[in-house]
């Protein structure tokens, strides 16, 4: 008979097939959350250049730049965010 029969696992596959899960889900959580962080790390770096511009601490093209990759970080993590949601749809609607 065959080792993985329909709908079970054998006790060795179940246990590795949940350390990989558990590995997995960690990996791709912490790098959500990493992504997350730097994206709001830009986006306080952008307010603080503008706090600082208005104070005449730094100057235009300072502020103009930390904006920029505030916004870029946002759109980017918003695309891969998209892409996740699209993925996350196609799976949903896949038939085992």
């Amino acid at each position: 008979m065959n080792e993985l029969q329909i709908g079970k696992l054998t006790p060795m596959a179940a246990n590795v097939n949940t350390k990989v899960k558990s590995q997995s889900d960690n990996g791709f959580k912490d790098i959500l959350v990493g992504a997350l962080k730097s994206v709001e790390s830009q986006e306080t770096a952008a307010d603080n250049s503008i706090a600082d511009l208005l104070q005449g601490k730094a100057e235009i093209h300072e502020t103009m730049i930390a904006l920029q990759k505030s916004d870029i970080s946002m759109r980017l993590f918003l695309k891969v965010r998209s892409k996740m949601m699209d993925a996350y749809r196609e799976i949903m609607h896949m038939q085992f």
